[in-house]
Order: structure tokens, then sequence, then C-alpha cells
């Protein structure tokens, strides 16, 4: 696919959101911000961008959160529910527009390797708010004065509707969450800037935000505007051939395009990343690299993954098994007969290690299917 970029009239997005969709489920990105201001600008003016530290590298460091931030932005798609948190507030933003297919968000400028390959123009530039200072870099500033650089390489951009700016408070939906007897990513954002939302998460909060009566503000309060050219990302940017600095390079490059699995991901998914699988902990709760929720048939209100991967940054062995095995004991005891049989697992890496039957539970054999990328085969257990 060839770069590609549209031409906004920001009064109304290009895009058109099918608004008869009541039993379409979706998924959902939930945002913590940290003041009202900042809050009414991204209502007001239909967009949001993560704060992150600039990359004028080639190539991010290993300890980078470069990729772990892309891939939150990657599980996004046309038509996902935005919601901020914001001091027990949850607020609803509007649903994400740009791109069906692949990941969902637009390319902010020349601030990371990403954005200078598609050569994107800056058009969001926070730098000229009141509270933040700017540099002598397009698209770079400090929140405190004596602070580091931030820039916002990567935007949500959604279309609101008439629950803009309508919002719970918090209580209301864990209340409601306390139901279910597993947790879920919104119980575990704590050290997060956003996180995504499983279907039955999403739901749930649709319906308590439709019924609220409760609105913030926000209409003409963004103090500053959109500008130039925007480029909308598209998968010919990346490739599964690249060298991987970190795991979680991996995990954007697949959750921005199931295509290259289309032979056995063969459903319609929302995705989410980093969800735990796991009993509640007071700490270090198992997480799965990649949950897909299958829209045409979903498991607990879409609150418990149809397929689960693990993924590998280079070859994946024994451990790799055993632990997708803990996630299947564990969605084994949350679900019923019919329900699980919908689960499968997939372990994804470059390389799959020889893993002997003997050396591990053989219980969940059938449900577990080991794909290496150099291959593009699946690989068996051997003995």
């Amino acid at each position: 696919m060839s770069q590609f970029k549209f031409d906004f009239t920001f009064d109304e997005p290009i895009v058109t959101i099918e608004e008869d969709d009541s039993t379409r489920i979706h998924g959902g990105l939930f945002i913590a911000l940290y003041d009202e201001e900042s809050l009414k600008l991204y209502l007001d003016k239909g967009l949001y961008g993560f704060l992150m530290k600039p990359v004028m590298a080639p190539k991010p460091t290993a300890q980078s959160r470069y990729y772990a931030i892309l891939a939150d932005y990657a599980c996004s798609r046309e038509g996902t529910d935005v919601f901020f948190f914001l001091k027990r507030k949850i607020v609803y933003g509007g649903k994400i527009y740009g791109n069906k297919e692949v990941g969902s968000f637009y390319l902010n400028g020349q601030t990371s390797p990403l954005g200078r390959k598609a050569d994107a123009d800056l058009f969001w530039d926070e730098s000229l708010r009141k509270r933040y200072f700017a540099t002598d870099k397009p698209g770079v500033f400090k929140v405190a004065k004596d602070g580091g650089d931030k820039a916002q390489p990567f935007m949500f951009q959604f279309y609101q509707n008439e629950n803009t700016g309508k919002y719970i408070i918090s209580d209301d939906l864990y209340f409601e969450l306390g139901k279910y007897p597993y947790p879920l990513p919104s119980n575990s954002m704590q050290g997060m800037g956003f996180c995504t939302l499983t279907p039955g998460e999403v739901k749930t909060l649709n319906e308590l935000i439709s019924q609220s009566d409760k609105k913030i503000e926000f209409e003409g309060l963004g103090e500053i505007d959109k500008k130039g050219e925007e480029t909308v990302f598209n998968d010919g940017l990346i490739s599964l051939d690249e060298d991987l600095v970190n795991e979680a390079q991996l995990e954007f490059t697949i959750l921005a395009s199931l295509e290259p699995f289309a032979d056995f991901l063969t459903d319609d998914y929302v995705l989410c990343r980093q969800v735990p699988i796991s009993p509640f902990k007071p700490s270090k709760m198992d997480r799965a690299d990649i949950c897909l929720y299958s829209m045409n048939s979903p498991i607990k209100n879409g609150t418990v993954p149809n397929v689960v991967i693990e993924l590998k940054k280079e070859r994946a062995t024994k451990p790799a098994y055993e632990q997708v095995t803990r996630y299947l004991k564990w969605l084994e005891a949350i679900t019923d007969k019919e329900d699980f049989e919908k689960v499968s697992v997939y372990i994804i890496a470059p390389q799959i290690g020889r893993i002997r039957k003997s050396a591990v539970d053989l219980k969940y054999q059938n449900k577990i299917r080991m794909y290496s990328i150099e291959n593009e085969d699946f690989v068996e257990l051997i003995g």
C-alpha cells in the first residue's frame, strides 16, 4: 500500500461513521488526563495525542516506550469509542475515524521515525498553548520550563456526537464491572497513560454515559486549532521483515494490520493489548500481549477474548508454551464448555524453538498453535 494523505475540512470529518450500529460491538480507548483545560481542548477539537519524548534518532532504543505507545494506537479502528478519565470522572469523547482495516491514527510532524518516513506535516502543535514552553524545534515543547522535551507525533481524531462531554463518576463503572469475577483492562490501568478497553467494558460505559445527565461544556473552549495537511497511518510504512528493537515493535506491527495472518485469523475482531488473563492479584497479574474479541461470536458480553496471542522478540521456547498454558487454565476456569471451545491461543515469534511434548503440559495442545514469522508457517511440538 502506498502512502496516502487526506485533505480535511475541519468542520466535518471526511469519513462518515455508520450511526445504526447498536448491535455491533466496538473497542474503546481509556485515556487518563490531568487537567480540565486539556480535556476541553480535546473535546472541542475532536482529537487527542499522547505527550511523549520525541524520537529524533533513526530508531528508538530498546528501552524506549515508543513502540509500546504505538501499539496502543494500533488497536484503534474506525468506530472505536474514546473515553477520558479525569479526577474520578469518565468523560465520553466520540468515535474514532480514519482507517477501517488498519490502525486508525494520524502522523503529526517529524518528531518520530514513522512521521519522517511518511514526510508527515505538523498539523497539531500544542507548543502554542499558554501552559507549555515552546522550543526551537517544530512540534516540540516543554511542560515545565526546565523539563524534558515533549511532542505529540501520533494523534487520534474522533467524531463528536450527542454524548460528547457527558460523564459519569468512575465508581459507577467499577460497580458494574464488579459483577465479573476476573480483572479487565480498566481495572489495571494504574501507571498507564491510556489503555484499550474490551467490547464488554465499552458497552457498559456507553449505557451508563447515555443515561447520565452530567455534562462538561467544551464548545469553543479549545485555545488552538489544527492546520496543514493530515497524514493518516497506513500499513505500507511498516513490515514484519524489519529488525526488531524490542517485543513491543512486533506487537505494534501485528496490531496495526492483521492482514499477514488472514489465513487463520479469519473473523472480524476488536483488538486489545496487555490484557490481564489472571485471577485478581495484589501485583504482577499475567497479561497477554494481544487479545482479539470476535464481533460475531463474543464470549461473556465481549469481556473474554476469543483469541490470545503471545509474542516473543526472538525465539519462542518452552517458557512461552508454559505461559499460554496458564492463560488457558484461567480462561477455562471462567468460562463454560461452550464458550471455552471458542478460545484459541497463538504463539507468534520470528522463530519457534524445538519444544518437546514430554517437557510440557499437553492438556491444551489442540488449542495452542505456534507460528514462525521467518518460515511463514506453523511449527509443531516434537517427540
